[in-house]
């Protein structure tokens, strides 16, 4: 008698293409993301990054998105901070957690 075994292939991944920062964009304004202002109420900032942090994971927004992203919703005070601080043509970009690290020292007391 001759048995025969069946093996399932994995299945096959399409490739997807990497989002533009103008698709991502779009996708993160259609989800209504808060602005930030800057004050003194440590609360306000908390309450601001954890909505920011909730947006990201449930685009499944890619690493290198999320700093423009973020920055692209500061007014007022936060925008005088933000000038000086953000990386110039020709330095290094920052990361997402380095960026939370300069606005935690910021708006933490």
């Amino acid at each position: 008698m001759i048995s025969c075994v069946i093996v399932q292939m994995p299945p096959r991944r399409e490739l997807i293409p990497e989002p533009t920062a103008m698709e991502m964009i779009c996708r993160f304004n259609k989800l209504k993301p808060p602005k930030f202002e800057g004050g003194t109420d440590p609360m306000v900032y908390e309450e601001w990054l954890r909505r920011i942090e909730n947006l990201f994971e449930i685009m499944e927004c890619p690493e290198r998105f999320k700093v423009n992203l973020a920055t692209y919703q500061f007014e007022k005070e936060v925008e005088f901070w933000w000038g000086p601080v953000k990386p110039r043509v020709g330095e290094l970009v920052l990361t997402w957690n380095q960026l939370k690290a300069l606005m935690d020292a910021q708006y933490y007391p």
